[in-house]
């Protein structure tokens, strides 16, 4: 099995493979090139002090099975912060559009603190994985999930709550890890409804509150979505991942499109 890192990884020259198995619908999950953007970007950074910090993305196409290539675009590097942007572009078309600010650590002094509250939910290992079927996206076989609240087709609330985990990850667990991860959980909207309708993700938007230094790496993130707002046939979803040990990991907004 190709492993997250391996399918989210462009090739020097900005190629990347889209390969079977890691679709939603017609084209590659957005979390896949999105996450693959980032590693783009970080390579013509080339950095590690400066770590991204805030990415923004655009969907807009498929990316099909097949070759694509990301162009990047330094937009402004200072002494700290670093600004660029990376189009995956595929016959033509842009199908992935991405920002991202990259910037290094600074002292803020007493300018630090954390008052969101880590939501309940049993430890992860007493839970049972969602099994698989046919009516899951294909790139769902590459993720393991436990469900604590919020069951797709329910006629329930509007959130949904559980650990995820990439079955096979690889390394290195990072930026583009986080925003795969944060992309691959469904949307809370399903939890409202009582059948699955075709849905797509415009806007993507992800802040990087904390590393995963330190984390078990065999441990999943919990994940919580939550659906506030739907009309127009759009719905906005924010959706949180938490280490373990408590900690914020990143905050994601996401527009989402309902597709007839």
């Amino acid at each position: 099995m190709t492993t997250l890192a391996e399918a989210t990884t462009p090739a020097a020259d900005g190629t990347l493979v889209i390969a079977p198995g890691w679709r939603q619908g017609r084209g590659a999950f957005g979390g896949l090139t999105i996450a693959a953007a980032i590693r783009a970007i970080e390579l013509r950074v080339a950095d590690p002090r400066r770590l991204v910090r805030s990415v923004t993305a655009e969907l807009p196409g498929p990316t099909v099975v097949g070759t694509a290539r990301f162009a990047v675009e330094i937009l402004r590097s200072g002494s700290s912060v670093t600004v660029a942007r990376a189009a995956l572009e595929q016959n033509g078309d842009v199908t992935t559009h991405a920002v991202a600010i990259l910037a290094a650590t600074r002292d803020a002094g007493d300018i630090a603190w954390r008052e969101l509250a880590m939501p309940q939910a049993p430890d992860w290992r007493t839970l049972h994985e969602m099994p698989w079927n046919e009516q899951f996206p294909e790139f769902s076989r590459h993720f393991a999930y436990r469900i604590v609240a919020g069951i797709p087709f329910r006629r329930d609330a509007n959130s949904t709550l559980g650990w995820i985990a990439a079955r096979e990850p690889g390394a290195p667990r990072d930026a583009a890890y986080i925003a795969a991860l944060m992309d691959a959980w469904f949307p809370a909207v399903l939890v409202r409804i009582a059948a699955p309708r075709p849905l797509a993700t415009i806007a993507y938007t992800l802040e990087i509150v904390d590393g995963l230094d330190g984390l078990d790496p065999a441990a999943p993130l919990l994940y919580r979505g939550t659906v506030p707002v739907a009309a127009n046939g759009y719905f906005l979803e924010t959706r949180e991942l938490w280490g373990s040990d408590g900690r914020l990991v990143a905050l994601n907004h996401q527009t989402f499109a309902v597709i007839r």
